[in-house]
């Protein structure tokens, strides 16, 4: 029995760069070690739980997540397994399931002005762009982001040669009308995951030399079976054990919106490339808000999946109790397409050995609903949805991202939704036996390495310090986490018999800056990592699917996510539910943009984040030749992305001025004499205060240079 008390706090810590970082790790390591850690333990909460509780509940050494016998989710469809990934993905376009309303008539909305795969889809099949000039463009934007300053650092493995190679094949698969439903569209994988012609190296500098790479994951083959085009491997904080993107070793990830800012992690290469436009979706993988958290930070659609959804089968084995591999998109849609080929592979089991439900997708929207009900005709497709919210964890954030989350509750309740009040106990718990967990994995997975001295100097200084940690828990301590991993489950299952989803912010800040002594020293901030994983932790440990959704922007421009957090093997209720929210968010930004008066003489209006809306054709088309193409970009004027043949051109003019920003940034301009066949130069400019000389920076909205 439990009073349902609130009992997450801030954690008060020293955050350690550099010199001192250094130092106090080689004190920790040596034999002081077994007296300053009881003291560390005391003031993170570590000792108060494994010393201070005795759960009666017995060990779960896997999430606990039951399996119905027949999975029933309201306004969706599931998909059975095909014989390949190219059969269920047909079956999806052919009984509409992706959560847009084409066939309705009304156009299809996101919030980013970045090519989604109908674009790409557009541009190829009424022959104004080919997969090769598309590519080209984009060789030239990465070699233009790796030579900014500071430099992007989105991938940390990439060919020119053998994109070309892709990307010819796939202009002659159009030529010929051979096209296959992802036909020259680009993604990338995050460095944990299997890519040939890449090796894998999880972020670190020796995984490579000591894991080589045969075969490509399941999933990563499917995608180019189903004919996109992998631009190579995405960065990542070393071997997922952060939340900031921080890696010395590989490069420190820049957020997109502000290159001074942090992606998040450990996802943040992936996030931030979709981000800048660089593709439509990636693959992430997620352990500990890996996939979510940099979804926020950078302003994307992140799904992690239930755990066991996803094959894990195809990559460096770390976490592998809490982590699943998942999709990050520019769009609820894009994000269902690249789900839709992640599970769809081999895993119909779950770890206990019992038949899976099949992956399923939501049936299309009606026309209110896309608009989030504000149509007044349609039916509200979220009419009864119970969304749960425990006050006090929900409000456990910084001021604007909690009134960004509220305006976005209110949205889902305009299309039909309700709030439910539900509590959670013992949070507190739950975040010391992830912490746990987590690390001993780790740890373990990384055994040969850390018990070679010389092999272990090789890990950056705030990893390094992280494992450290686990000597010094016993193999009690981590059975305890696991009976507090059934007692959670158990608290969350109670929580879903009031609510369909439960609701909170993803992350309770928006990205935080990065410091020029951690960027060049390193940097350990407990308290911070703490509260960047204050809403992600617990659908890791539990195993349950979460989405993040884009909900708006602080004061200064940086994006901020909502969480919906579903019931196991739910990705479709949380897909439908996203979907809502993002047309009812376009539809209120469309409506703030048409409600704006005129500008000032001489004033340049800030740029945002925009919706783009489509024709009112069928889902992308299965076949590339003769098909119906969605409609092209119909952004406002001052975010208007030109569609050319052969060439791009953008221009915008930027402002110093972080006030001057609603809900976006300023971005540096793009001349059309820097732009063409070849590809982009960018020029340098201001954005969100950072002086004109001092940037040479890729920002999302720029970026659809390949259309």
């Amino acid at each position: 029995d439990v009073d349902g008390t609130y009992d997450l706090k801030d954690l008060k810590a020293p955050a350690l760069t550099g010199f001192a970082l250094r130092t106090f790790l080689s004190v920790f390591e040596s034999s002081f070690g077994s007296w300053i850690y009881p003291i560390l333990a005391q003031q993170s909460g570590v000792t108060q739980v494994l010393h201070g509780v005795s759960p009666p509940e017995a060990p779960s050494f896997l999430p606990e997540l039951p399996v119905p016998e027949k999975l029933s989710e309201p306004e969706c469809a599931s998909f059975t397994a095909y014989a390949n990934a190219e059969e269920a993905f047909a079956s999806v376009f052919k009984d509409g399931f992706l959560p847009k309303l084409d066939q309705a008539g009304q156009p299809a909305l996101t919030t980013t002005p970045t090519a989604s795969v109908r674009d790409y889809f557009h541009a190829y099949s009424t022959g104004s762009l080919t997969p090769t000039q598309a590519m080209e463009r984009l060789i030239s934007f990465i070699q233009a982001s790796e030579s900014a300053s500071p430099p992007c650092a989105w991938l940390v493995a990439w060919s020119r040669d053998d994109i070309l190679r892709q990307a010819a094949e796939s202009s002659e698969r159009f030529r010929s009308g051979r096209a296959r439903p992802l036909e020259g569209v680009p993604f990338i994988v995050k460095d944990v995951a299997d890519a040939l012609p890449y090796p894998t190296t999880a972020g670190t500098s020796f995984i490579a030399r000591r894991r080589p790479v045969k075969v490509s994951a399941p999933f990563v083959a499917s995608l180019q079976d189903l004919g996109a085009i992998l631009l190579g491997k995405s960065n990542m904080h070393e071997i997922g054990l952060g939340v900031t993107g921080l890696n010395l070793r590989t490069g420190t990830s820049r957020n997109p919106w502000h290159p001074g800012h942090h992606t998040g992690g450990s996802s943040g290469g992936s996030a931030a490339a979709v981000a800048a436009g660089l593709c439509p979706f990636a693959v992430g993988s997620d352990g500990g808000g890996s996939i979510r958290i940099p979804s926020s930070f950078c302003g994307t659609v992140g799904l992690k999946p239930t755990n066991g959804r996803v094959t894990g089968r195809g990559g460096v084995e770390i976490d592998c109790t809490v982590a699943t591999y998942g999709p990050i998109a520019r769009s609820v849609e894009d994000c269902a397409l690249l789900y839709a080929v992640l599970a769809n592979q081999d895993q119909w089991v779950s770890h206990g050995g019992q038949q899976l439900p099949p992956p399923a997708l939501p049936l299309p929207l009606l026309p209110a609903d896309q608009q989030g009900g504000q149509q007044g005709a349609g039916a509200k497709s979220l009419q009864g949805v119970k969304l749960g919210i425990f006050k006090q964890w929900f409000n456990h954030s910084d001021p604007e991202v909690l009134a960004a989350c509220n305006a976005a509750l209110e949205l889902l309740e305009g299309a039909g939704a309700c709030r439910v009040d539900v509590v959670v106990p013992e949070l507190e718990l739950l975040r010391v036996a992830h912490t746990v967990t987590i690390t001993s994995e780790m740890h373990h997975n990384m055994q040969d390495v850390w018990d070679d001295p010389k092999q272990r100097a090789h890990f950056n200084s705030d990893v390094r310090l992280a494992l450290s940690c686990v000597p010094h828990w016993s193999p009690a301590d981590y059975i305890l986490c696991q009976r507090i991993r059934t007692r959670g489950s158990i608290h969350f299952r109670r929580a879903f018999e009031k609510a369909d989803v439960i609701v909170t912010p993803t992350t309770p800040c928006t990205a935080p800056p990065i410091s020029p002594a951690a960027a060049s020293g390193g940097a350990s901030d407990l308290g911070q990592t703490s509260k960047i994983m204050r809403y992600a932790r617990e659908a890791n440990f539990i195993g349950l699917p979460a989405i993040s959704v884009p909900v708006g922007h602080d004061s200064s421009g940086m994006p901020i996510g909502l969480q919906l957090m579903g019931q196991p093997w739910c990705e479709a209720t949380l897909l439908r539910l996203a979907a809502v929210l993002e047309g009812a968010l376009s539809s209120r930004q469309q409506g703030q943009q048409q409600g704006q008066g005129q500008q000032g003489q001489g004033q340049v209006p800030a740029p945002q984040p925009t919706p783009r809306a489509a024709s009112s054709s069928s889902h992308l088309p299965y076949q590339g030749a003769g098909a119906t193409a969605p409609g092209t970009a119909a952004d406002p004027p001052q975010v208007r992305a030109a569609l050319h043949v052969a060439s791009y051109s953008y221009s915008r003019a930027g402002s110093s001025e972080r006030g001057s920003m609603a809900g976006g940034y300023a971005a540096p301009g793009m001349s059309a004499a820097a732009s063409g066949a070849s590809g982009c130069t960018l020029q340098s400019g201001a954005m969100a205060g950072v002086p004109a000389a001092a940037v040479s920076y890729a920002r999302p909205a720029q970026v659809d240079m390949l259309l």
